[in-house]
């Protein structure tokens, strides 16, 4: 063997350096691989709850805008109505809402003659894309605006005006006079407004009457009422729980009311106290695949860890004319 030759032959790796070095290079890329999982999983986590953000600050938006303008009037006829209820949407969780119709002023209201228009609100567990209850659901707000024009001549006045929309059934329609519809989802969902809303909920006050043992929560399952806030159309007797105002000074009273508080009602609205729970998209697949065991976690808590919880407190600026 020639010098050369073992020159070459001793810069060569041997069997146990090449092994050495595959094991050190695996346990790199492992390493790079975990820290750029966790990264994804970071980013991924942040970009929900920007999401959730972007989505809950439109809504409290036009809802905060809806409710300062909202107008109220003690003409006999109804202008304001919140039903509470619970949402059945997915597998083992159990929403909390309220449907919400009112008359405000729009400032995105539709061109043409007038100004108020008739406004809903209603969350539903519905497809996004065409608001059917097939494909993939999640929470949807859903908000109808209605026309100046048509407010006015189908929406507003006698008989149209006795009972607001409860937000009650699968499609409800706010309907007027001469055959007038106008479906809070919209047709195939185009009344969409935000989605992933897993809780929309809305708490009344009225105005304080001076008195320190006096609630200003309006809560009328404390009463015996159907829990709603509704003001106008002061209906007596069975009608109540349909029709008749539960606040304002048309709310319906007797001699002998089973609670003091009902007349406390009577007091106009001062503010509201918005609630909206936003959940990621990735989260929300999940929720709606019913797979939500396999984290571990109950639905309440999986839902609980991996949403976001928006609160604001918007006072009623018009007073009842």
């Amino acid at each position: 063997m020639t010098l050369s030759q073992l020159k070459k032959r001793r810069s060569a790796f041997t069997l146990i350096e090449i092994m050495v070095a595959t094991v050190i290079m695996v346990i790199l890329v492992g390493l790079v691989i975990q820290i750029t999982s966790e990264v994804l999983n970071v980013w991924n986590r942040s970009s929900g709850k920007l999401a959730a953000n972007a989505e809950a600050r439109i809504a409290m938006d036009l809802l905060t805008q809806d409710l300062e303008t909202a107008v109220f009037r003690n003409n006999g006829q109804q202008w304001f109505r919140a039903e509470k209820a619970t949402l059945n949407g997915a597998t083992g969780l159990d929403s909390a809402t309220v449907s919400l119709s009112l008359f405000s002023p729009a400032l995105d209201r539709p061109d043409g003659r007038g100004d108020i228009c008739g406004i809903s609100y209603r969350l539903d567990y519905a497809n996004p894309i065409d608001g059917t209850s097939s494909g993939d659901l999640t929470y949807v707000l859903y908000r109808l605006v209605v026309n100046p024009q048509d407010t006015f001549e189908k929406l507003m006045g006698d008989t149209a005006q006795n009972v607001l929309p409860d937000g009650d059934g699968d499609d409800p329609e706010w309907i007027g006079r001469d055959g007038f519809r106008a479906s809070i989802k919209g047709d195939g969902g185009s009344n969409y407004l935000v989605s992933n809303i897993v809780n929309f909920e809305i708490d009344f006050y009225v105005a304080d009457d001076g008195k320190v043992t006096t609630e200003t929560l309006v809560e009328e399952s404390s009463i015996g009422l159907s829990d709603s806030t509704r003001f106008g159309s002061g209906l007596p007797g069975p009608s109540l729980n349909n029709g008749g105002a539960t606040v304002g000074s048309q709310a319906y009273s007797w001699e002998d009311a089973p609670n003091p508080q009902q007349l406390a009602y009577r007091q106009p609205l001062a503010y509201a106290e918005i609630k909206l729970s936003v959940i990621s998209d990735e989260a929300m697949k999940l929720l709606s695949s019913g797979k939500v065991s396999q984290t571990g976690l109950s639905v309440e808590e999986y839902v609980t860890a991996n949403s976001e919880t928006f609160t604001r407190r918007v006072n009623f600026l018009a007073r009842p004319l």
